[in-house]
C-alpha cells in the first residue's frame, strides 16, 4: 500500500510547514542587552564580566528543561566624561531600545542608578542590575531588580557581636551617603536603643597615597590614655583599591595594640587574606562564595571548549562584580522561563514576528521622537508587568548554577535570603601564626554558628593561586620600529604564526634572555590593545602594558617604555637595556699668535681690495 501526495497538496503542505516555522522559531531566541560602562570599569574587568555573561547564557542555554533559549548582546559603552554621562548613555540605551530587547543587565554606579531605573520604569523593560543595591523598601524603581545584596544588616550584626559603640568608617564617596544611611535605618530597626557613634573619613584618591594616609591615620588616632581597640570599617567600591589598600595596610606603621579593620562589602577572597598569615591587625571580611570552586572551573572549561576561546579568567582573579553579573543573567533567563510556563508560548507570539520584537506595531521600543516617528507616543513593553511578577518569584541555588548562592527577592526587588561567610584574621598570642576565624550568617536569621578556628597558615594550594604562573610566560609589547616589527613574510611563503610574527631589537632581547635564562623558554609574544604603553585612568586603573602586567595578564612587559615616577609606583623596571639622547661635538678651537692684522681674516684679499677701490674711486 503506498501513499501519493499530489502537487497541490505538496505546496500546501511546504506552506504551512513554511508559516510555523516563521510563527514559533524565535521562541528559542529570546532577546536581552547588557549595557558596560567603560568609564566605571576597567578594560580587564569589562572583558571578565563579559565572559561570565556569555558563561551564564551557555549554561542556561544547555539545559533542555528550559522552555526558551536566550539570546545576549553585550553592548560596550565608551569611555564618558562625567559631566556629559548621563546623556550619551541615555541615547545609547534608547538606540537599543529601538532594536529591541525585553529585558536589561547593568552594573549601574551611584550617577547612573538614577538614569537606568528611570528608563525601566518608564518604557517597562526590567533593568536586573548586578552592581548597585540602592533599593528600598519605599523605592520608586518598580522595575529594577538588584542582585547584589546589601552588606548593611551584616555589618550591624557583627558589630552588635562585637560590642563596638564607637567606629571609624573609610570610604572612597562613592557609597557612602547611602551606606551611612542604611546603617542608621538598619540599627533604628533591629535595636533603636543601641548607641552607634561613627566618625568618617575619606580616603585618598590616588593609590599611591594609602601607605602614608593610613601611616597619618594611625598617629591622628593614637592616645596614651585610651587602651581600647581601632574599630575600622572600609568601604571602597573597587575591588583593585581594595586590594591597593590592603596592601598598604600591611606595610603601614602601628601605633595601637589593637586594630579592628572590617571590609563592608563582598570584595575580598580567602587569598587575599593569606598575605596576613604573620600579622598583628585584625582583620574581617565578608565573602559569598568561593572563586575558585570545582564547579566555576568545571562550567569555564566546557566553555571554553565549546567556543575554542581562551579564557582571560585563567590570568587574572575573579572580580565579585563578574560573578553578581553571572547570576543577573540566569535571574533574567528564569523569570522568562516562569513567564512562558505560566502563561505559554503564545504570549510571544503576540510580541514577536520573524525574531523581531514588536511594540504598538512598530520594530522594538520607540523611546524618544525622531525624524522617522514624529507623531508617535511611546508605548512601553507588554511584557514588563509579568517579567517582573516573574523576577519576585524566583528561586535559585548553587543547583540551579548561581555563584553567589540562593537568590531571591523581596517585593520591592532587592535580595534576601542569602547567606554570607564571616572570615576574621586576628593575632595569635601563643604563635607566630595568626589565627583564621569562619561564621556563617543568614539574612533575616543572624550569625548561625562558628564553622571553625584555625592557624591562618599560608595553605600549599593557596599559595600556588596567590603565587601562580603560568607555564608558559605572556610577554606583552608594543609595535615601534626598530625594537618590535611585524616580519613580512617571503614570496610564496605562508604568513609566520605565533612568536616568529614578529622580529626587531626587543625579539631578540626576549631570545637572549629565553637562551640564558631556566623557564624562559615558553612564552608568548602579544601585543597591548591600542598599541599603548600605560596611562593612569581616573579610577585608579592603568590601561596599555602597565594595565596588564598589573592585572597579572603579562608576566613581562618588554618594549622601548621610558621609566617615569608614576610608572615606579605600581610595577618593577630591570636597568634600562638602551639609552638615547643626543649628543653635540664641539672642536677645541687652536691657539692663534697674535697678528695685527686678524681684524681682515672675517673677509678675503680680493674683497678688501674691492673695498679700497671704492673708497678711492669714491673720493676722486
Amino acid at each position: 500500500m503506498s501513499i501519493v501526495i499530489t502537487c497541490k497538496e505538496t505546496v500546501s503542505f511546504i506552506l504551512l510547514a513554511f508559516l510555523l516555522q516563521q510563527t514559533y522559531c524565535f521562541i528559542r531566541k529570546v532577546p536581552l542587552r547588557a549595557f558596560i560602562n567603560t568609564s566605571e570599569v576597567d578594560n580587564t574587568t569589562a572583558a571578565i564580566i563579559q565572559e561570565m555573561l556569555r558563561l551564564a547564557e551557555f549554561w542556561f542555554n544547555m539545559e533542555e528543561k528550559n522552555a526558551v533559549d536566550v539570546a545576549l548582546g553585550v553592548r560596550y559603552l565608551p569611555s564618558m566624561h562625567s559631566t556629559t554621562l548621563l546623556w550619551h548613555l541615555a541615547d545609547f540605551v534608547c538606540d537599543e531600545l529601538k532594536i529591541g530587547f525585553i529585558i536589561m543587565l547593568a552594573g549601574s554606579s551611584p550617577a547612573s542608578f538614577g538614569l537606568y531605573s528611570s528608563l525601566a520604569k518608564r518604557v517597562k523593560v526590567p533593568l536586573i542590575d548586578w552592581e548597585s543595591s540602592d533599593l528600598s523598601s519605599d523605592s520608586t524603581s518598580l522595575f529594577t531588580a538588584s542582585v547584589r545584596p546589601p552588606a548593611d544588616e551584616l555589618l550591624m550584626d557583627y558589630i552588635k557581636i562585637k560590642q563596638w559603640h564607637q567606629i571609624i568608617y573609610l570610604h572612597d564617596g562613592a557609597n557612602a551617603e547611602r551606606s551611612l544611611t542604611a546603617i542608621y535605618k538598619c540599627l533604628e530597626k533591629t535595636n533603636p536603643v543601641y548607641s552607634l557613634q561613627i566618625d568618617s573619613y575619606r580616603i585618598p584618591e590616588d593609590e599611591e597615597y594609602f601607605r602614608e594616609f593610613l601611616n597619618n591615620f594611625h598617629m591622628q588616632n593614637f592616645n596614651f590614655t585610651d587602651s581600647r581597640s581601632l574599630n575600622v570599617v572600609v568601604d571602597i567600591s573597587n575591588s583593585y583599591r581594595i586590594r591597593a589598600f590592603l596592601q598598604s595596610l600591611k606595610e603601614s606603621i602601628l601605633v595601637k595594640k589593637q586594630y579592628n579593620y572590617v571590609f563592608a562589602n563582598f570584595e575580598l577572597d580567602e587569598n587575599d587574606l593569606d598575605a596576613f598569615h604573620y600579622t598583628l591587625i585584625n582583620i574581617t571580611a565578608f565573602l559569598m562564595c568561593d572563586r575558585y570552586s570545582q564547579r566555576l572551573n568545571k562550567e569555564r572549561k566546557m566553555f571554553v571548549h565549546h567556543y575554542g576561546n581562551r579564557s582571560i579568567i585563567d590570568d587574572v582573579p575573579i572580580p565579585m562584580t563578574a560573578l553578581f553579573a553571572h547570576d543577573a543573567l540566569l535571574v533574567a533567563s528564569n523569570a522568562i522561563d516562569i513567564v512562558l510556563r505560566k502563561y505559554g508560548r503564545d504570549l510571544l507570539a503576540n510580541a514577536f514576528s520573524q525574531n523581531q520584537l514588536y511594540s504598538a506595531g512598530q520594530p522594538g521600543i520607540q523611546y524618544k521622537r525622531d525624524l522617522q516617528h514624529a507623531a508617535q507616543h511611546l508605548v512601553p513593553s507588554e511584557l514588563g508587568d509579568k517579567i517582573i511578577e516573574a523576577i519576585r518569584e524566583v528561586k535559585l541555588d548553587e543547583s540551579d548554577g548561581t555563584l553567589t548562592g540562593r537568590i531571591q527577592f523581596t517585593k520591592s526587588l532587592s535580595r534576601t535570603n542569602f547567606s554570607a561567610k564571616v572570615v576574621e584574621i586576628n593575632p595569635s598570642g601563643r604563635s607566630l601564626y595568626s589565627v583564621r576565624n569562619m561564621y556563617d550568617w543568614r539574612q533575616g536569621v543572624g550569625f548561625i554558628m562558628n564553622t571553625g578556628s584555625k592557624p591562618n597558615l599560608l595553605r600549599k594550594e593557596a599559595a600556588t593561586r596567590l603565587h601562580y604562573r603560568p607555564s608558559r610566560l605572556h610577554i606583552v609589547t608594543v609595535l615601534v620600529k626598530p625594537f618590535v616589527m611585524l616580519k613580512r613574510p617571503a614570496r610564496g611563503e605562508p604568513p609566520p604564526v605565533g612568536n616568529d610574527r614578529f622580529e626587531g631589537y626587543c625579539i631578540d632581547l626576549i631570545k637572549l634572555l629565553a637562551m640564558n635564562i631556566s623557564g624562559f623558554d615558553s612564552y608568548e609574544i602579544f601585543i597591548a590593545e591600542g598599541n599603548k604603553y600605560g596611562q593612569r585612568q581616573d579610577d585608579g586603573s592603568w590601561d596599555g602594558m602597565i594595565g596588564y602586567l598589573l592585572n597579572e595578564t603579562a608576566d613581562i612587559a618588554v618594549a622601548p617604555l621610558t621609566i617615569n615616577q608614576a610608572r615606579e609606583r605600581v610595577v618593577d623596571f630591570s636597568k634600562p637595556f638602551m639609552t638615547t639622547g643626543i649628543s653635540i661635538m664641539i672642536k677645541k678651537p687652536e691657539k692663534q699668535e697674535f697678528n695685527v692684522f686678524s681684524f681682515m681674516q672675517p673677509l678675503s684679499i680680493n674683497i678688501w681690495f674691492l673695498i679700497l677701490c671704492s673708497y678711492a674711486g669714491l673720493d676722486i
